[in-house]
């Protein structure tokens, strides 16, 4: 049976904190015998010793690590886990140190793909120099990965609002086309526009106006699904994409977005200008391949009908005609619906 081995707190002045080695061993005596090398080191706060390569993979999918070390006995170029270790863009830098009997089992370790090669009876000082400058590269590499990440997210992220940006609504509406016409389910999309914003502005300052965006922006959120992509099109213009949702069901949201920004508005000090928003939808949903940019006209066309017929409403598009559906001031009309599906 494989156990974790914590170093104890006497140890922990030398160590790296929070690292962790996987060792891989056939062999019983060759297992304790990596496992008292990691200890003597002092670099680790768990060692856990594993069975087979079969194992590290079951264990890197649910937990992380910062170095690998193998016992190489007489697997020689048999090693195809290696490659695979390399091939995943996760696991392809992590630290592998190979250890060897002999100088063909050294070279055998380098052959193969290891990080660094090493004799079984190196001296522990030169062997925890050489983990400890993998250990620091493994550290910044993470780093750079989590700054890259963080980057990524905030160039598809709206600053203001934490929805997703144009950017962000232009990938994800092509994306929900393209599986739409492979899979021939339907998907809608919501265009949200703020009543009257510019008083918001021109009556309580640019800060206030800010203000009643992120508030609108957390309505949507909250009243959206996981699936939805919630973004904001640009300035006071906000954009839901519903997948396999067809138009009906499109509806049930937009009456839900309506609720939860009159709440919103409620909220406010008194005297405030009430806070509205218009909606427009269309739906890709009538068996024709249509283009996102159609859609996007569609519920554009919408929405201006909203504007057209009084604000705070919502319109549908639809081939024949462009109707209302449903109003802000009728809740009762959709049907209640457990929170999370329509």
């Amino acid at each position: 049976m494989n156990h974790i081995i914590d170093i104890s707190e006497g140890q922990k002045d030398k160590r790296v904190m929070n690292t962790t080695a996987l060792i891989i061993a056939n062999n019983k005596d060759k297992k304790d015998q990596l496992i008292n090398h990691l200890t003597a080191t002092g670099l680790f706060q768990q060692i856990k010793p594993l069975g087979s390569s079969d194992d590290l993979f079951q264990h890197l999918k649910s937990k992380p690590a910062d170095m690998v070390c193998w016992a190489i006995e007489n697997e020689g170029q048999k090693a195809t886990w290696i490659s695979k270790l390399h091939a995943n863009e996760k696991w392809h830098d992590l630290p592998l140190i190979a250890f060897a009997e002999d100088q063909q089992g050294l070279l055998n370790g380098y052959q193969l793909g290891a990080s660094d090669s090493v004799y079984v009876e190196i001296d522990p000082i030169e062997l925890s120099a050489r983990m400890n400058r993998h250990l620091e590269r493994w550290q910044r590499l993470l780093e750079l990965r989590q700054s890259k990440e963080q980057l990524q997210k905030m160039a598809l992220t709206d600053p203001l609002t934490k929805l997703g940006n144009r950017a962000t609504f232009d990938m994800s509406i092509k994306q929900a086309s393209a599986c739409s016409q492979r899979s021939g389910v339907p998907y809608s999309l919501l265009m949200i526009d703020l009543d009257h914003f510019k008083r918001f502005n021109d009556t309580y300052g640019h800060q206030t106006g800010d203000s009643v965006l992120r508030l609108v922006a957390d309505a949507i959120q909250t009243s959206a699904r996981n699936a939805d992509i919630c973004c904001r099109y640009g300035g006071e213009e906000f954009a839901v994409i519903l997948p396999d949702t067809k138009g009906n069901n499109a509806e049930v949201l937009a009456k839900r977005i309506h609720k939860q920004v009159a709440k919103v508005s409620q909220q406010q000090p008194a005297g405030r200008l009430p806070i509205t928003i218009s909606i427009g939808i269309s739906c890709a949903n009538r068996g024709s391949n249509i283009h996102p940019a159609q859609l996007i006209e569609e519920a554009d066309q919408a929405l201006y009908q909203a504007k057209e017929n009084g604000r705070n409403r919502t319109e549908v598009w639809q081939a024949t005609d462009i109707i209302s559906r449903v109003s802000s001031f009728d809740y009762t009309a959709a049907p209640q619906l457990a929170f999370g599906s329509y």
